[in-house]
């Protein structure tokens, strides 16, 4: 999933709330308290930061994870993640089973499941919403997570009609799905809003303009209510939900506040009740820190930059690496960054069970010196100018400064940086109009291909354009491999392969830092990020609950 930019605060709300935080540090008692109001809301309702004003409500028109948390809301797929686990659990299916050989998996759907007018849930929902999202006529950004099934990639690239598809509905309650080759973490996949359920009824008559506010039909827990372009979007509860009963929660106020100044303060002011991973600015960090509210835990993210292939001299892999040997990543993480962040050696995150990452890559400013006089650069004489392309985000731009400056002072090199903000960004990315650029993923699913899988060719999100047919060939080999081990051995040795052609340079294992009120209850760090709603609840004796107490910092 598409990590998205935000904007820098404004110097004045940095000042405003590094002396409010200072004031708070005065006594031992102010460490050990909350921070900003604590009055719970009257109401079952949840008030989130949540980022980036989304693109769209249509799942198969956007990748950012801010949209996430709308789309695992509105809609529902075969399964949904636990909210505590991450393990699949039935949602609008009650069970599924697979084959000896992993490639066919049936999953047998809820009688009661209804879109949020009424209208029953069928598997043939299922088979119209998975081909429209192979569309090649859509161009979803999203289509390659469907490549494991039958013809999907085919069909993709325009060879095959979208009813190739390998997804039948066998009656209007089971369905099948043939898979181009064994992937036991199908059911992990399938949890992905790329293939929850949307309505047919509705997108067929309404066209493009199914999917606003006052058009769209939900298959999830929650409704889209009200949507105020930059300032509020509101979730409430689906009276048509299978599961409503035990969904807690009437309304979700999503703020689409990109500031992470303005997070703190609305957060402060208990204005909002709990706010995205990523949103913290870096400076306030190390006083938020000792705060009972601050959160903090694993993320399934990585921070790295990209070249791009077709612009020289980043064709040349000696510069490639010169470049990414020349940065200390161990000063990055601990003196620029300071968010608990830790080096990165490649580009899956350390979470994955028993599969082996790189180690992280060192610092070693002499062979990068030697590589970049072997390419026809001697100390830097020579190199082109070029422009290194962040998107606009306090900490990518400390990242970006650093490394300009260990650019320079290593390798002789200049690099001019240009920011830029929001679809701007991604729409360069997208067209690769850079040289080199800040780029990252969060997963969407805890597996090494959430991430290996985005460095094949026909992925849009391989923003530098790499090939290679030894990368392609061993992730080939992995998912036909039956044995555990041996498949997370050769994704490593993909991973490996990666590293050593650098298309990229892995840069930071990114964390979660965020606050979160403590009457929120049922709202974990999720290294994916991506929370559901009908898990979370409020909790008014928070006290009671979490043994908590009423000081705060402010």
């Amino acid at each position: 999933m598409k990590m998205v930019p935000l904007p820098q605060a404004p110097a004045r709300l940095w000042l405003v709330l590094l002396a409010g935080l200072a004031v708070a540090g005065c006594s031992t008692q102010a460490e050990k308290s909350y921070f900003g109001r604590l009055d719970p809301p009257p109401e079952n309702i949840l008030r989130v930061g949540n980022g980036q004003e989304p693109r769209s409500f249509d799942p198969h028109k956007s990748i950012a994870y801010p949209e996430g948390h709308v789309y695992l809301n509105i809609y529902e797929g075969l399964a949904s993640r636990d909210g505590k686990t991450l393990e699949p659990r039935p949602a609008i299916a009650t069970a599924w089973r697979t084959t000896a050989d992993r490639r066919r998996w049936i999953f047998a759907l809820r009688r009661g499941a209804r879109f949020s007018d009424g209208v029953p849930i069928t598997a043939h929902d299922f088979v119209y919403s998975w081909r429209r999202l192979v569309d090649p006529q859509r161009a979803s950004p999203y289509i390659f997570a469907a490549y494991g099934i039958k013809n999907a990639r085919a069909i993709a690239a325009g060879k095959f009609p979208v009813d190739a598809l390998g997804v039948q509905a066998l009656d209007d309650f089971t369905l099948a799905v043939d898979l181009e080759q064994p992937t036991p973490y199908f059911d992990k996949l399938v949890t992905a809003w790329a293939f929850v359920a949307l309505p047919r009824h509705v997108i067929e008559h309404r066209g493009d303009r199914w999917a606003k506010p006052e058009h769209l039909v939900a298959s999830g827990p929650f409704r889209l209510a009200e949507h105020v372009p930059y300032h509020q979007i509101v979730l409430e509860k689906n009276p048509f939900y299978w599961d409503r009963h035990n969904v807690q929660l009437e309304r979700v106020y999503l703020y689409p506040v990109a500031d992470g100044a303005q997070n703190v303060n609305l957060y402060r002011a208990g204005e909002i009740d709990v706010m995205r991973g990523g949103y913290l600015p870096l400076p306030l960090i190390p006083r938020l820190s000792l705060k009972r509210d601050f959160q903090r835990g694993p993320y399934f993210a990585s921070r790295y930059f990209s070249y791009n292939l077709a612009r020289k001299p980043f064709d040349d892999v000696r510069v490639r690496r010169a470049l990414s040997l020349a940065i200390d990543r161990a000063v990055l993480a601990a003196k620029f960054i300071g968010n608990g962040e830790v080096p990165a050696g490649g580009v899956v995150p350390p979470i994955v069970p028993a599969y082996r990452v790189p180690e992280a890559v060192g610092f070693d400013p002499e062979r990068a010196r030697r590589l970049l006089a072997e390419a026809g650069y001697p100390g830097g004489r020579g190199f082109p100018a070029f422009s290194l392309t962040l998107f606009a985000r306090d900490d990518v731009r400390k990242v970006g400064e650093a490394i300009q400056s260990m650019w320079k002072n290593t390798l002789g090199i200049d690099v001019r940086l240009e920011s830029e903000e929001g679809q701007t960004y991604t729409a360069r990315l997208e067209r690769r109009d850079f040289a080199v650029t800040t780029d990252g993923w969060v997963g969407d699913y805890i597996d090494p291909t959430a991430f290996l899988d985005i460095f094949v060719e026909a992925n849009a999100n391989n923003h530098s354009g790499w090939t290679d047919p030894r990368y392609a060939a061993l992730l080939r080999h992995a998912s036909v491999e039956p044995d555990a081990r041996r498949r997370l051995a050769l994704l490593a040795a993909a991973e490996a392969r990666l590293v050593e052609a650098s298309p990229i340079i892995p840069l930071t294992y990114m964390v979660l830092n965020y606050l979160k009120k403590p009457w929120v209850q049922g709202w974990y760090v999720d290294p994916l990020e991506q929370h559901q709603f009908k898990y979370v609840r409020i909790e008014r004796q928070w006290q009671a609950a979490t043994g908590g107490n009423p000081t705060h910092g402010l």
